[in-house]
């Protein structure tokens, strides 16, 4: 409870979840609204997917997890297609995905520190990225492997499209993740773990 608390009123709190609370809706009303208009080779870069990439590496698996049923409740009940596809990739390829890409907590870094295991990270930019990609790429399979198992014949065009797809929402996400990252984290932020700080079980 303290441990609560003290975050609460640390500063920043209050900014960052405000800047997730726009980033939800924002994302799918231009989604919807104006990415439709910046197609480039016919496809359209998943803002979404970015979205869910930068609250992944900015503020962990839990908030990748609803932003995920969020914006996959949204495009099920909003998009016409095939039912239940998107209310599932959403939310299962965030959470699957922020296993890999999201921070560690202090309390993972200390007991890397503990073990003497390498507590180094991609950096997050490279990571947001990769995130987003990696996203994309789960939902683009499932797509593909859906026009398979209707019987259609896959031709180069679907491949080119899945890829083009994947380059562009990460080229999208790299050029977003420098506006919108230090919305949420401010300045920047020191490192969770130095090099002669004591180790402290308990703290998150």
């Amino acid at each position: 409870m303290k441990a609560f608390l003290r975050r609460l009123i640390a500063p920043g709190f209050f900014r960052k979840y405000l800047v997730f609370l726009l980033l939800l809706p924002l994302g799918y009303l231009c989604q919807v609204c104006v990415m439709p208009y910046l197609k480039i080779g016919g496809i359209t870069p998943n803002l979404l997917y970015v979205n869910i990439a930068i609250i992944t590496v900015a503020y962990g698996r839990v908030q990748a997890l609803w932003a995920g049923l969020i914006y996959g409740f949204l495009m099920e009940i909003m998009v016409p297609g095939v039912r239940y596809v998107h209310l599932a990739v959403y939310p299962v390829s965030s959470l699957f995905v922020s296993f890999v890409f999201a921070d560690k907590t202090l309390r993972r870094l200390q007991m890397d520190r503990a073990m003497k295991r390498n507590s180094r990270e991609i950096p997050p930019l490279i990571r947001t990225v990769l995130c987003a990609m990696v996203n994309v790429l789960v939902y683009e399979t499932v797509n593909v492997a859906y026009i398979y198992l209707q019987g259609s014949d896959l031709t180069p065009g679907h491949f080119w499209r899945a890829g083009l797809d994947i380059f562009l929402t990460g080229l999208l996400c790299l050029l977003l993740s420098f506006f919108i990252r230090p919305l949420i984290l401010g300045r920047r932020r020191a490192e969770p773990v130095l090099k002669n700080q004591p180790i402290v079980f308990g703290r998150k």
